[in-house]
C-alpha cells in the first residue's frame, strides 16, 4: 500500500500543479474582467430609452389615452385610469373622445400595462406637480437651538445640526389632507419644488427650519382643477418667534380650533416683541416678481397671482411653554411659465396681444405647445382642438446616456470625517470652513463633493486640503474680518486660498477658508437654493473660484501677469527698449518718451490736459489714453497721496539698497522697483505698448469693435490661466482633476477663467484702450483668488502651475500640455535673459514686504526676520465703487497674492507656499486689509513650528 501510495505521489502532484494553474489564469482572468466591467461600467455609452418613450407617447396621445385640459391660467395633462377596471376591461375606459371601445383597448393597454406606458404616466404626472403644488415647513426648534451650545437634535438620535441643518435632520410633523372631504394625503419629494419659481422664500436671516412637507395636489383630470388644502401640527412657544412659511397662499388660520385673523400690517421686529409673552400672529402672502427676476419677491395679498408663484410667512408667536394646535388652510401655488404670465399681464391691463404666437410649457420630457389666444377667454377646455395645445415628448439630441462612475459616501482628510456615511457633510468638516470647497455634500447638485467619485479601483478620493493648514486659514480671516458697526452679517466676504508651490505637488490645494460662513442653523434647503439661484447671495457661493461680479477685480497683483506678458515678448521679439526698461537700464525719462507718460496738474481725478513740453520726469504723472476716435478721454496716473497729488514716473527710481532690487548704490527703475512701488504709469503704459495698435482699424485709424484674438496681455492670462482647452486636452483630464474650467461642464466646480474684457468687442464708440491700460493695472479685469494663487505658485515655481484637490498618484500626471511649461519660454541662449526677468518679478515682491515704500511692508514689519526673508507677495488695489456709490462695507476689492520660500531652517514651513487673500468690499487697500490675514497665517505655521 506504502509503494502505491509513493508511486502514485508524482502523478497527484502533477495534477495538483495543473490545477492550481488553471485557478491562477481563471483568478486572474476574473480579476482583469472586473476591471474591463468597471471601466465599461463608468465610460460605455448606453442607448437611451426615450426613444421607444417618444413614440409611445405619440402613439398614446394620438388614440386619445393622454390630452391636454387648459384653463384661464394653466395647462394640466389628463390621461386615461389605470385601474382595476381598466386592467380587466379596458374597452369600458373613457378616452379623450369618448369609450375606448374595441379600437382604444390597445391605448388603455399600452399605457396601463407596459414598461413604457408606467414611465410615461410618471412624466404626466411631474409635469402636473411641476404647475401645482403646496409645501409647509416652519422653525419651531430654533428657540431650543438658541438655549444649546449643540444647536438641535437630530430625528437620527445621533447626530446634532448647530451649524447648518442637513435634509432629515428636523421631519415635517404637519398632517395634510384635502380641505373638502378630509382624505389624508401622503407628501413627495422636496426636489418637486422648483426652486428658481420659490426662490423667494429662501430665507438668509432666519435659523433651523425643519424639512419641507411637500403635496402635490389631486388634479381632476376632468377640469383640471384642485381644491385646498387643511395642514395641523401641534406646536409649542419659546421665547423666538415661530415662523411657517408655505408655498401656496394661506387663507385661513385656525389655533386651538378657533379662527383667527392674522395681521397683515407687518412691524419691522416681527414678532420678537410679543415673543415667549402673548399671543400674535402676522401674515405676509407674496407673490414672485418677475419684472424683477428670480429670487425677487412682492406683496400680493387679496389679488389673484395670475399664475405666478405664490407663498406665505406666517410668523406666530404665545407666552413661553404654551401648546397649541395650529391649523391652516392653504391654497396651492399654480406656476405658470412668464411668457403667458405677459399676456395674461396684457389682457389685464386692457391691451389685445398679437394673435397667433404659442407657448411651450414644460417639465421633464413631456413639452406643451399652446396657442396663447386660447388663454383669453379664460375658460376651461380639453382635447387637442379644444385646447389649441400640442404634445410632444422632448428628446435630447444626444441619444444616448453615460452611465456616472460609483459615487463617494464617507470621506475622511488625515483621518478626519468629512462626508458622513449619507455623503453630507460632517459638521467637523462645516466648522472647518469646507462647506465652501465640498458644498452640502454629493446630494448638493453643482457643487464639488457631487462631482468626485470613487477611482477606478473603488477607493475614495485623497483630497489635498491639510487640516491645520485650513484651520489656520480660517482663524487667520476670523482674527481680521469684521463687518462694518459690528454687524454679524454684511455684504463684504473674504477669501484665503493656499497652495503647495514645491515639485510635482505644486498646484495641490492646501487650504481654502471664506468668511462670512453661514448664518448658524440655516437649512440645507435655503443654502442650495440660494446657491442655484442667486449665487452671489449663497454662503457656500465658491468664491474662492468662483466670480459673480466685481468683487472679481483683482487691481495690481494683476500686474505680476503684465509683467509676465511684456517679459516673453521681449524673449520673442528681442524688442531691446522694452528689455532695458523691464531691467532698469532706461532712464525715467527715456520710459515716459517710449509709452508716451506726459505732466499735467499734481492733481487730476481722470481729466488732464497732458503737457509734453515739460520734460521732468518727476512731474511726467499722466499717461493720456486717446478715445474710440482720437482726442484724450481719460488719463491715467499713480495712486494719489494724502493731498491728491500724484507722483511723476521718476517714483520708482531709487538705489538698489533702498528698493531692494540690487545692491549698487546707482539708482535705477525698472521692473523690480515698478513691482514694489506698485506703479499704475509703469504696467498701464506696457500695456499700450504692447497692444494699443492691435485694436485700432489700419486703414481709418479709429479702434474697432470686433474680438482682439492675439492680444499679447489676454494671452499671457490664458496661458497662467484658461478659459478654455482644446477637445483633445479636455478627453485627456482624468474625471478626478476638477476645481477647473473644464468640470464639471456647469456647477460651482468649475473655476471661472481669466478673463482680459480688452479683447472681448465692445459697442461702437466705447473707448478700447482705456480698457486695456485698465486690464494693465487690473481694473478691466476677472480673476478668481484661485486663479491668482496659481498664477504665484507659477511664479513661484517657474513653471505653469494647475490647480487641484485630489492627489497626484490617483488623478494622474493631468492632461493640460502647458501644465509644468517654463512660465518664460525661451530658446538657450536666451535663457539666462528670462532668469533675469524672473527674478525682478520676485525681487519686487520680496521687497514688497521687506523694504522701505513696499505696499505691504507695514503688515509684516513685526513677524520674525527670518520669516520675512520667506516672503514674497504683490499687492492689489481695485476700486468697484466710487464712494458715492460704495456699500456701507466699503468700496475696494482688497488682495494680497505672492509665496512663501522658506528660507533655511525656517520653523513650521518646509515647502513652498503660493497664496491668494481678496476681502471684497473693503473699506481699505490690500496691503492694510490682506496683509494681516497673510500674515497671521504664516505666523500660525512658523510658531507651531517653534
Amino acid at each position: 500500500m506504502r509503494s502505491r501510495l509513493a508511486a502514485t505521489l508524482p502523478g497527484r502532484i502533477a495534477v495538483l500543479a495543473a490545477l492550481a494553474g488553471l485557478l491562477y489564469v481563471g483568478a486572474l482572468y476574473f480579476a482583469q474582467t472586473v476591471k474591463v466591467n468597471r471601466v465599461w461600467m463608468q465610460r460605455v455609452q448606453i442607448p437611451s430609452a426615450l426613444a421607444f418613450d417618444a413614440s409611445t407617447f405619440d402613439f398614446l396621445v394620438e388614440g386619445g389615452a393622454i390630452w391636454p385640459i387648459r384653463d384661464g391660467v394653466s395647462v394640466a395633462l389628463g390621461h386615461a385610469p389605470c385601474n382595476t377596471l381598466a386592467l380587466r376591461s379596458p374597452e369600458t375606459v373613457s378616452l379623450a373622445g369618448g369609450t375606448a371601445g374595441e379600437a382604444g383597448r390597445k391605448y388603455v393597454r399600452e399605457l396601463c400595462e407596459s414598461a413604457q406606458g408606467e414611465r410615461i404616466r410618471e412624466q404626466v404626472a411631474t409635469f402636473n406637480q411641476s404647475y401645482r403644488i403646496v409645501a409647509i415647513s416652519d422653525n419651531r426648534r430654533a428657540d431650543a437651538a438658541s438655549k444649546s451650545d449643540d444647536g438641535v437634535a437630530c430625528a437620527d438620535g445621533v447626530s446634532h445640526a448647530r451649524l447648518f441643518v442637513p435634509a432629515r435632520c428636523l421631519p415635517n410633523t404637519w398632517e395634510a389632507s384635502v380641505a373638502a372631504d378630509g382624505r389624508a394625503v401622503q407628501s413627495i419629494s422636496t426636489a418637486t419644488i422648483s426652486k428658481f419659481d420659490y426662490a423667494f422664500l429662501a430665507s438668509e436671516t432666519d435659523s433651523y427650519y425643519g424639512d419641507w412637507k411637500v403635496i402635490a395636489p389631486v388634479i381632476d383630470t376632468q377640469t383640471g382643477q384642485t381644491g385646498d388644502y387643511r395642514f395641523q401640527t401641534s406646536m409649542t412657544f419659546g421665547d423666538l418667534p415661530i415662523r411657517i412659511r408655505t408655498i401656496g397662499a394661506v387663507r385661513a388660520v385656525l389655533i386651538n380650533g378657533t379662527a383667527v385673523k392674522p395681521d397683515t400690517e407687518i412691524k419691522s421686529a416681527e414678532g420678537s416683541e410679543t415673543a415667549g409673552k402673548r399671543r400674535s400672529v402676522s401674515l405676509q402672502i407674496f407673490c414672485a416678481d418677475d419684472s424683477r427676476g428670480i429670487g425677487h419677491r412682492q406683496r400680493c395679498e387679496g389679488e389673484s397671482p395670475r399664475g405666478r408663484p405664490t407663498g406665505s410667512l406666517l410668523t406666530v408667536t404665545g407666552k413661553s411653554g404654551e401648546t397649541v394646535s395650529m391649523e391652516l388652510l392653504i391654497e396651492p401655488s399654480i406656476r405658470i411659465d412668464r411668457t403667458l404670465r405677459r399676456y395674461l399681464s396684457k389682457l389685464d391691463q386692457g391691451k389685445i396681444p398679437d394673435d397667433g404666437k404659442k407657448v411651450t410649457l414644460g417639465f421633464g420630457r413631456i413639452r406643451v405647445a399652446c396657442d396663447l389666444a386660447g388663454f383669453a377667454a379664460q375658460k376651461s377646455a380639453m382635447g387637442l382642438d379644444a385646447t389649441g395645445c400640442e404634445l410632444d415628448w422632448h428628446v435630447p439630441g444626444n441619444q444616448t446616456v453615460e452611465r456616472q462612475s460609483e459615487p463617494i459616501e464617507g470621506l475622511e482628510i488625515s483621518g478626519l470625517p468629512v462626508l458622513d456615511s449619507q455623503g453630507a457633510l460632517t459638521q467637523k468638516a462645516f466648522e472647518m470652513g469646507l462647506g465652501g470647497l465640498l458644498g452640502l455634500g454629493t446630494g448638493d447638485s453643482g457643487s464639488v463633493a457631487a462631482a468626485l467619485s470613487k477611482t477606478e479601483d473603488g477607493d475614495d478620493p485623497e483630497l489635498t486640503i491639510v487640516p491645520e493648514y485650513q484651520e489656520k486659514a480660517l482663524d487667520a480671516l476670523v482674527r481680521n474680518f469684521t463687518c462694518p458697526k459690528g454687524e454679524e452679517r454684511c455684504s463684504r466676504r473674504a477669501d484665503l486660498i493656499i497652495m503647495d508651490a514645491e515639485g510635482d505637488n505644486a498646484g495641490n490645494v492646501l487650504a481654502l477658508a471664506s468668511l462670512p460662513q453661514p448664518r448658524t442653523g440655516m437649512s440645507a434647503w435655503d443654502i442650495e437654493t440660494l446657491e442655484l439661484t442667486a449665487s452671489a447671495k449663497s454662503p457656500l457661493a465658491a468664491y474662492g473660484w468662483r466670480n459673480y461680479d466685481l468683487r472679481g477685480t483683482p487691481g495690481s497683483a494683476f500686474k505680476l501677469v503684465t509683467s509676465l506678458a511684456a517679459s516673453q515678448y521681449v524673449l520673442d521679439s528681442g524688442d531691446k527698449k522694452l528689455e532695458d526698461v523691464l531691467l532698469g537700464k532706461s532712464s525715467p525719462l527715456e520710459m515716459a518718451d517710449l509709452f508716451g507718460i506726459a505732466a499735467t496738474r499734481p492733481s487730476f481725478n481722470g481729466r488732464c490736459k497732458p503737457n509734453y513740453e515739460i520734460r521732468d520726469p518727476k512731474k511726467m504723472n499722466a499717461l493720456p489714453i486717446p478715445g474710440a476716435r482720437g482726442g484724450v478721454v481719460f488719463c491715467m496716473g499713480n495712486s494719489s497721496s494724502s493731498s491728491g497729488a500724484r507722483s511723476g514716473i521718476a517714483h520708482i527710481l531709487e538705489t538698489g539698497s533702498e528698493s531692494g532690487c540690487g545692491t549698487t548704490a546707482a539708482k535705477r527703475a525698472g521692473l523690480c522697483e515698478a513691482v514694489k512701488r506698485s506703479s499704475n504709469l509703469y504696467f498701464a503704459g506696457i500695456a499700450m505698448y504692447l497692444d494699443a495698435d492691435k485694436l485700432l482699424d489700419p486703414e481709418t485709424g479709429f479702434e474697432h469693435t470686433d474680438v482682439v484674438p492675439d492680444l499679447l496681455l489676454a494671452k499671457a492670462a490664458e496661458r497662467l490661466f484658461p478659459a478654455e482647452r482644446s477637445a483633445e486636452a479636455v478627453g485627456a483630464r482624468s474625471e478626478l482633476d476638477i476645481l477647473d474650467v473644464n468640470y464639471p461642464a456647469t456647477g460651482r466646480g468649475r473655476a471661472s477663467p481669466l478673463i482680459v474684457e480688452a479683447g472681448l468687442p465692445v459697442p461702437p464708440g466705447e473707448p478700447r484702450r482705456l480698457r486695456l491700460a485698465r486690464g494693465g493695472i487690473g481694473l478691466s479685469v476677472t480673476a478668481s483668488p484661485l486663479a491668482m494663487a496659481s498664477i504665484a505658485a507659477s511664479v513661484a515655481t517657474g513653471r505653469i502651475v494647475r490647480p487641484h484637490v485630489v492627489s497626484r498618484h490617483q488623478r494622474g500626471a493631468g492632461g493640460d500640455p502647458l501644465e509644468g511649461e517654463p512660465i518664460l519660454v525661451a530658446t538657450p541662449e536666451k535663457q539666462a535673459l528670462a532668469d533675469q526677468f524672473l527674478s525682478e518679478i520676485r525681487n519686487g515682491m520680496a521687497a514688497v514686504v521687506r523694504n522701505s515704500g513696499g505696499t505691504s511692508r507695514r503688515a509684516f514689519a513685526n513677524v520674525p526676520e527670518n520669516l520675512r526673508n520667506s516672503i514674497y507677495a504683490k499687492t492689489g488695489t481695485a476700486p468697484v465703487f466710487t464712494h458715492g456709490t460704495a456699500p456701507a462695507d466699503g468700496p475696494y476689492a482688497a488682495w494680497l497674492v505672492g509665496y512663501v520660500d522658506p528660507v533655511e531652517g525656517l520653523p513650521g514651513i518646509d515647502r513652498k507656499l503660493a497664496f491668494a487673500c481678496r476681502v471684497a468690499f473693503s473699506p481699505s487697500y490690500g496691503g492694510s486689509v490682506c496683509g494681516p490675514i497673510v500674515r497671521d497665517f504664516v505666523l500660525a505655521l512658523y510658531e507651531a513650528g517653534t
